[in-house]
């Protein structure tokens, strides 16, 4: 396993943007190796480039924070614009996705020096931020003291270094979402995209009681999907008790289809006002009710 990041001569991409830094990180049975390349002119970027190339191809498996979006676009592109071979990619993951979808709605932002903060304990001191990286890189190149390359430097390091411990910690936030802050319903919707249900019904139901009503209706969705109608309605009932319409309604259809007692679903019905779908399912269960009522009285 390899973290990879870059720092840049510009933020923008396009052509006109070089990575005149890379750095990587690769753990091993003695520690963690730390490799950075800087480049301190142009002419040395094919053979940085030809490094890169080397480091890659005996990698399982690529971490970075943005890299599909940014950082191996732009090698790709620099590496083509030097008209060499295409780099060697091995399967790539990218942790900047699984962080916007656990806690985009519950952090300010999901910038790598917050999860930092927030899943790791760890906090920068004298961090020079990488929009600052291409001024110092430029200042170095016109003569300037190396003083702020140097802190380009260690923020590269401490990037990549904190890809191998975010990519653990994330994988147990997926696993209990509320011990880690996260959203439970994005850590179901995670599962789910891997073809786990049944591991998604999980993490909701460890999270119930901490659930919003959006989570607590998925909830109530994956366990009618899964044959548990009794506990589905439990929290159908209690959504409803504090007027959520979603449940209400789910509830008039549970005791319409399910239940067949047109009598309470009638009662639920009535709770969801004079739509016309609720006018339509109203007019439904009094049509079934008088049937069976005439039914009865034919038998008397």
């Amino acid at each position: 396993m390899l973290g990879i990041d870059t720092e840049t001569t510009g933020l923008a991409g396009g052509t006109g943007t070089a990575a005149f830094m890379v750095g990587i990180a690769e753990p091993g049975l003695d520690g963690v190796r730390l490799r950075q390349w800087l480049l301190t002119a142009f002419a040395g970027e094919a053979a940085m480039l030809a490094e890169l190339d080397a480091a890659l191809a005996g990698a399982g498996l690529l971490v970075s924070y943005n890299g599909k979006t940014f950082d191996l676009p732009l090698l790709r592109d620099r590496r083509r614009l030097q008209r060499a071979p295409a780099f060697p990619e091995p399967p790539h993951l990218d942790l900047l996705h699984p962080t916007r979808r656990l806690f985009r709605g519950v952090w300010p932002d999901c910038r790598l020096v917050t999860a930092e903060q927030r899943l790791l304990g760890l906090f920068r001191e004298d961090d020079l931020p990488g929009s600052e990286a291409p001024r110092a890189w430029r200042d170095y190149l016109a003569g300037g003291t190396p003083d702020d390359l140097g802190r380009v430097l260690r923020h590269n390091a401490l990037d990549v270094l904190s890809l191998l411990l975010l990519g653990p910690v994330l994988a147990r936030a997926l696993h209990d979402p509320l011990g880690f802050g996260a959203d439970p319903l994005a850590a179901a919707d995670a599962w789910s995209r891997r073809g786990e249900s049944r591991r998604a019904l999980t993490v909701l139901e460890r999270a119930r009681h901490g659930l919003d009503v959006r989570g607590a209706l998925e909830l109530a969705r994956r366990l009618r999907r899964a044959g548990r109608w009794t506990e589905a309605v439990a929290v159908w009932e209690r959504l409803a008790q504090s007027g959520c319409p979603e449940a209400v309604e789910s509830l008039a259809k549970y005791h319409e289809h399910v239940r067949r007692d047109w009598e309470t679903a009638l009662d639920y019905t009535a709770r969801l006002g004079e739509g016309p779908e609720a006018r339509r399912r109203r007019g439904r269960l009094e049509r079934r009710r008088g049937g069976v009522q005439g039914r009865l009285d034919l038998a008397e």
